[in-house]
């Protein structure tokens, strides 16, 4: 009678070990070109007869326990490792083609079979090398901060912040959430970081470059003001040159109005006044010394008679 108890108690509880639940999925992540190790939890070697490792279905890895042998299906010998004493599964060179569903079937004594692990497998790059990028948004405060704009990006995805000497605020939502971008200040320094679930990189740049640096919104201002002054400059020059050349030209009318022509060989005409106050002896007459110089005898100007006592030489001249 306890014999029997006994047989009904185990078969019992081999049925109870056999037709244990599903586990649930559970994400695991690997780094591309690298490996992952996946494994089995809570097993009893005495109650299993067989565990196979699948990949969506189909048969990657078939270990028969009492025998101590593994099977390898084709294609899959290069690329995976198993472990017969914990039953573990190393998947090697990891690229995208390895993403999936990985789960681990047991084959138990009385040949049912059931899951005891199941795994999704993400396989994702190395973090690239960030890029900040930094302008200094308001001048130095009273309390001696400048809040400086910080650009950090990471491939196609990038972050705003704002960031003085002590602390960083994110201003806009991060466009692409596959890679976690952080950025902070320590010591002087903006600091970005970008990372995911297999790897991360850093960069920094001081601050204090971005705080000795003009706010972006005076280059504008700057290419106004050059565009505005250099034209007016111009415009002065070449006023001040023209009223220049307008009073010489005049200068030079007025001189030959007056009887001196210039160098075209023209008459001029000189005279010299009297002495003032000059003594004479009584009955004699002021004499008044007229000087006519002949040039190039060439008409005069219109409308200008030659002086009179000096037509007998323009006379002699023309003869």
């Amino acid at each position: 009678m306890n014999r029997k108890i006994a047989l009904i108690l185990g078969a019992l509880l081999t049925v109870a070990v056999e037709t244990d639940s599903s586990p649930a999925e559970s994400p695991i992540y690997g780094l591309k070109g690298a490996s992952v190790h996946l494994t089995v939890e809570s097993l009893q070697p005495l109650q299993i007869k067989r565990i196979t490792w699948k990949l969506n279905s189909t048969a990657m890895v078939d270990h028969t326990v009492d025998i101590n042998y593994t099977d390898y299906y084709s294609g899959h010998k290069e690329k995976t490792q198993f472990d017969s004493k914990d039953f573990s599964l190393l998947i090697k060179n990891l690229n995208e083609t390895d993403q999936g569903t990985y789960t681990a079937v047991i084959t138990g004594t009385s040949g049912a079979d059931s899951e005891k692990a199941k795994y999704y497998l993400h396989v994702q790059e190395a973090v690239a090398k960030p890029i900040i990028q930094m302008n200094n948004s308001t001048l130095d405060s009273p309390e001696g901060f400048c809040n400086v704009s910080v650009n950090c990006s990471v491939r196609d995805s990038w972050v705003y912040y704002t960031c003085d000497q002590t602390q960083c605020s994110q201003t806009e939502p991060q466009s692409w959430p596959d890679v976690n971008i952080t950025v902070t200040v320590y010591n002087g320094n903006i600091i970005c970081t970008g990372s995911n679930r297999v790897s991360n990189k850093t960069q920094s740049e001081p601050l204090g470059d971005a705080c000795k640096k003009t706010p972006s919104t005076s280059e504008p201002l700057s290419l106004w003001y050059i565009w505005l002054v250099v034209p007016v400059i111009v415009c002065l020059c070449l006023v001040c040159f023209g009223f220049i050349c307008f009073k010489i030209h005049h200068s030079r009318h007025t001189r030959n109005s007056e009887g001196e022509l210039g160098l075209d060989g023209a008459n001029t005409e000189y005279m010299v006044p009297p002495t003032a106050k000059r003594a004479h002896p009584p009955n004699t007459p002021q004499v008044n010394t007229v000087y006519c110089t002949v040039g190039h005898p060439k008409e005069l100007p219109p409308g200008r008679p030659p002086p009179a006592h000096c037509d007998d030489i323009y006379s002699q001249v023309k003869k």
